[in-house]
């Protein structure tokens, strides 16, 4: 009796808010995953929704255009998202630069995170990344903008938009950051080899080469693994201030 009271007295403003959290979740790492069933996104989406009902400020929401106001819910709940998702494309992006180095490209997998199929690095440090995701409880400041961004009274199109543009420049950045000791090393051994087979010309260094670029990397993989958590950390402590910027 009590759920059907809540939907009744909410019942006009149900669907903002069920778009708003519907798209934020779709961008959250595993829980917005394509393995994810869609009936559990579904059906978090709804119970998340009846739960912040009775909390938003729900009065903001004008209820007289349903189509401005259906197109204002998406794209907050995009602009809130899509923070997550630039940080997971750059650890993406610098897995894929170390696959490639160390001649790990034909070794590709089906990453469920993104549905794709993807290096066997890109699939550890998508896991590693939606670690870290919920290890810092990112999750929880999704939903508090989800609260906070019913205060708005007027979305600010251009600044938001401005905001993600700013946020995505980062992307580079901060593959470069993760990927660059890996990388470094795989340059020094390729210099390395290649002056042995100037030196050795009848020995055939590519034998050689390959085993050592593996194992090189995945020595500097494990060494470089306490800087990689910190720049992710950092990167998704930075994605916390832009969702509170979003809303403010």
């Amino acid at each position: 009796m009590e759920l059907y009271n809540l939907i009744n007295t909410y019942s006009e403003k149900f669907i903002p808010v069920f778009i708003r959290v519907a798209v934020i979740l779709s961008f959250i790492p595993f829980i917005g995953a394509r393995m994810t069933p869609i009936m559990v996104r579904a059906g978090l989406a709804i119970a998340l929704t009846l739960l912040l009902l009775p909390v938003v400020p729900v009065e903001n929401i004008k209820m007289d255009n349903p189509v401005r106001t259906a197109f204002e819910a998406f794209f907050i709940g995009s602009a809130i998202g899509l923070t997550a998702r630039i940080i997971l494309g750059a650890v993406e992006m610098a897995a894929q630069w170390m696959s490639i180095e160390m001649g790990l490209g034909i070794a590709a997998v089906f990453n469920p995170q993104f549905g794709e199929v993807l290096g066997p690095l890109s699939l550890f440090y998508s896991f590693l990344s939606m670690g870290i995701f919920f290890i810092l409880d990112m999750h929880h400041y999704f939903i508090e903008g989800i609260v906070r961004s019913f205060d708005i009274s007027s979305i600010q199109y251009k600044g938001i938009f401005e905001s993600i543009v700013k946020l995505s420049s980062v992307m580079f950045p901060l593959a470069f950051k993760i990927a660059a000791p890996v990388i470094l090393v795989q340059v020094l051994i390729n210099l390395a080899m290649g002056f042995l087979s100037r030196a050795l010309p009848q020995a055939n260094i590519f034998f050689v080469s390959f085993p050592l670029l593996i194992a090189g990397g995945i020595i500097f993989i494990a060494l470089s693994m306490p800087l990689v958590l910190m720049v992710i950390s950092k990167a998704f402590i930075n994605v916390k201030d832009a969702i509170m910027v979003f809303t403010r």
